[in-house]
C-alpha cells in the first residue's frame, strides 16, 4: 500500500491477479459480469468523474481504478479527484499493457457503474424523445448515435437484440462521455418496445428512405421515438411497419442513402429545431 493523491493506493504485481483478470476481461468486452462499465485512458475517466459531479440523468459511480506506474503521477490530479470510495490499483506498466486494449495504452482505466432511471420514467417525460436502434452493428456508428443524442437533447437510446452493444468500447469511446450522461435500455424486443409506446402515447417515426413525408415536414414535437436501421440495409420493414409515421431524408437524385449516424444526427437536429432547442 502506498500514498496517492487519493489517499491509499493498492500495489499488484502479478498480471494473474484476480483483479487484474477481472480489468482485462471487462476492457475487452466492454462490461464486466456485474454490468460495470469499464472504460480506458484519462479523457472516458475524465468524462466519468465529471458526469459524477453532475445532475444528470444518469448516476455514475467510479468503482475501480487501475493505473500503470509511470501513468499514477502524470494523472494524479485525476486520481485525487475520485471519491474516497473509489478502489485504486496500481500495477507495473508490463501489467496494465496486458490489460489495455488500446493500441497506445495511456496507463489509467476504471470500472464505472451506470444507473439510469426506468424506462417508465423517461417515456412520462412530455419531452420523451429516444433513439432507437434498429440492427445497428458498428459501434463507432452508435457511439456517434449516442454523442448527438445526448447533445441534441435526446432522453434515452434502446437498442434491439439485433444492434451492437453501446457498452461496446468502440462505441463508449465514439460517444465522447455521452454514454455517461445519456440513460441506455439494451436489447428490448421491438414487439415489446412498440407496445409499450403505444400505451403511454409516445409516437414511433421510422427513418425510412421510402417515407411519404421528408424529415421537415414530420412533427417531431412532443413524445417520440426515432427508430434508425442498419448501416447497409437500412429499417427493418417489420420494425417500420410498426411505426406511427415513416419519415425520409431528402437526397441528391443518385445518392443511395446517408450514414445511420448521420440520419440520427438529422433527425435529432430536426426534433430539437422544432423543440426551440430547450433541453
Amino acid at each position: 500500500m502506498v500514498t496517492s493523491a487519493h489517499g491509499r493506493t493498492r500495489e499488484i504485481a502479478s498480471p494473474s491477479n484476480q483483479l487484474v483478470k477481472v480489468f482485462r476481461r471487462a476492457l475487452a468486452d466492454g462490461t464486466t459480469r456485474e454490468g460495470w462499465l469499464a472504460v480506458e485512458g484519462p479523457m472516458l475517466v475524465g468524462e466519468a468523474l465529471q458526469a459524477a459531479d453532475e445532475a444528470a440523468a444518469v448516476r455514475v459511480t467510479i468503482e475501480s481504478v487501475l493505473v500503470g506506474r509511470s501513468a499514477a503521477a502524470k494523472f494524479s490530479e485525476l486520481i485525487g479527484r475520485l471519491p474516497k470510495e473509489a478502489e485504486v490499483t496500481e500495477v507495473p506498466d508490463p501489467v496494465f499493457q496486458s490489460v489495455a486494449q488500446t493500441e497506445t495504452p495511456q496507463g489509467i482505466a476504471a470500472l464505472v457503474e451506470l444507473a439510469a432511471p426506468s424506462l417508465d420514467d423517461v417515456l412520462a417525460r412530455p419531452d420523451a424523445l429516444l433513439v432507437v436502434a434498429c440492427g445497428v452493428q458498428d459501434p463507432g456508428n452508435l457511439g456517434t448515435m449516442m454523442r448527438s443524442a445526448q447533445a441534441l437533447g435526446a432522453t434515452a437510446l434502446v437498442t434491439l437484440p439485433a444492434t451492437v452493444s453501446p457498452f461496446n468500447p468502440k462505441a463508449a469511446r465514439s460517444s465522447a462521455g455521452a454514454v455517461f450522461r445519456l440513460p441506455v435500455f439494451r436489447n428490448l424486443a421491438l414487439e415489446e418496445l412498440v407496445e409499450r409506446l403505444r400505451a403511454v402515447g409516445v409516437r414511433t417515426v421510422a427513418a425510412d428512405s421510402h417515407g411519404p413525408a421528408t424529415v421537415a415536414e414530420a412533427d417531431l414535437r412532443g413524445r417520440v421515438a426515432l427508430l434508425i436501421g442498419n448501416e447497409a440495409a437500412g429499417l427493418d420493414e417489420a420494425a417500420a411497419r410498426q411505426a406511427d409515421l415513416r419519415v425520409s431524408i431528402p437526397i441528391r437524385p443518385g445518392a443511395d442513402s446517408v450514414n445511420a449516424a448521420v440520419a440520427a444526427g438529422i433527425f435529432l437536429y430536426e426534433a430539437a429545431r422544432q423543440r426551440g432547442f430547450k433541453y
